[in-house]
């Protein structure tokens, strides 16, 4: 593989990532729709699964794939699946106990624990400009959202942070152990590891909860699961194509378009914490990966 090529699949993997978290922030967006309908988080969160590995139950013969993978790849993929699936049930329980906006800012530490995960993987330090931009955005996301107006719950924290933990263990996981494997099929043990963790869940919590009333109550539900299987899919192969601490941090977008989307949609206020929040966070973004693809290429001249 040329310079040039791995260059081009590594813009392609941002490119790809950052339509994730508008998809993902759509998401956000659309999920509060369903629970004003009588939708519980879990059976929301089991919904998604279940949507995700419907599609790829049919995508996978479609695009020439087979449902096979070696033992230890489907360990890999399950495994990964374990952790995505925890980190999506913490981040929703989370929001009974803490303010949304301050759950979303303590996931958003999962970029940061993912270059610490590969820093550590390579037995290195992240460079100074990493960690800079990464707090940047951190920063940027709490500016935005209004961290200081928020009270705090140590439950709620606790579960946040497992989430932020748990996706930054999947996207590290998919990064290191299966980026050589095709995106879309490991999505699919990923998919089969999360309806069995959420239906799990179900049954232990007796929280599946559906609306009473008619099918108009479900498109709510189906807009949220379309949106997820699109983010989810996009997300391992901008692993894929990027691996998982450029993914990671691009990711940080969501937060911002979140807010961009939540403004004409549920009618919040854009205000100017919030718009400056936002630049903090893209210049982050755009900086980092200007300074990851010089770095790729001068270690592939010099290699």
């Amino acid at each position: 593989m040329t310079i040039d090529h791995k260059l081009r699949r590594a813009r392609l993997g941002t490119a790809i990532a950052a339509g994730t978290a508008l998809t993902l922030a759509m998401n956000d967006v659309s999920v509060p729709f369903s629970y004003e309908l009588g939708f519980s988080p879990s059976t929301v969160v089991f919904a998604r699964y279940v949507l995700l590995l419907a599609c790829l139950v049919i995508l996978l013969p479609a695009i020439g794939l087979r449902y096979h993978l070696p033992r230890a790849q489907t360990f890999h993929a399950f495994g990964s699946g374990i952790a995505a699936a925890i980190g999506a049930l913490a981040l929703l329980v989370s929001f009974a106990h803490i303010p949304v906006s301050l759950a979303i800012v303590i996931l958003y530490t999962f970029p940061i624990l993912t270059a610490l995960l590969e820093s550590a993987q390579a037995r290195k330090l992240p460079s100074a400009i990493e960690v800079l931009c990464l707090v940047t955005a951190l920063a940027g996301i709490g500016v935005a959202i209004g961290l200081d107006q928020m009270s705090l719950s140590a439950m709620g924290v606790a579960l946040a942070t497992l989430s932020a933990i748990a996706y930054a263990i999947s996207i590290f996981w998919n990064s290191t152990r299966l980026r050589d494997t095709d995106a879309t099929l490991v999505t699919f043990y990923m998919a089969i590891a999360g309806v069995a963790v959420t239906a799990l869940y179900l049954a232990a919590t007796g929280t599946l909860a559906v609306p009473q009333s008619g099918p108009s109550a479900w498109l709510p539900l189906a807009l949220t699961c379309v949106l997820f299987t699109v983010s989810f899919l996009g997300m391992f192969k901008a692993v894929e194509f990027a691996g998982g601490a450029p993914t990671a941090m691009t990711l940080n977008l969501e937060p911002v378009f979140a807010i961009m989307l939540a403004a004409p949609v549920l009618g919040e206020t854009l205000t100017l914490p919030r718009l400056s929040g936002s630049a903090l966070v893209i210049g982050a973004v755009v900086v980092s990966e200007l300074s990851r693809n010089r770095k790729k290429a001068v270690v592939e001249l010099a290699g």
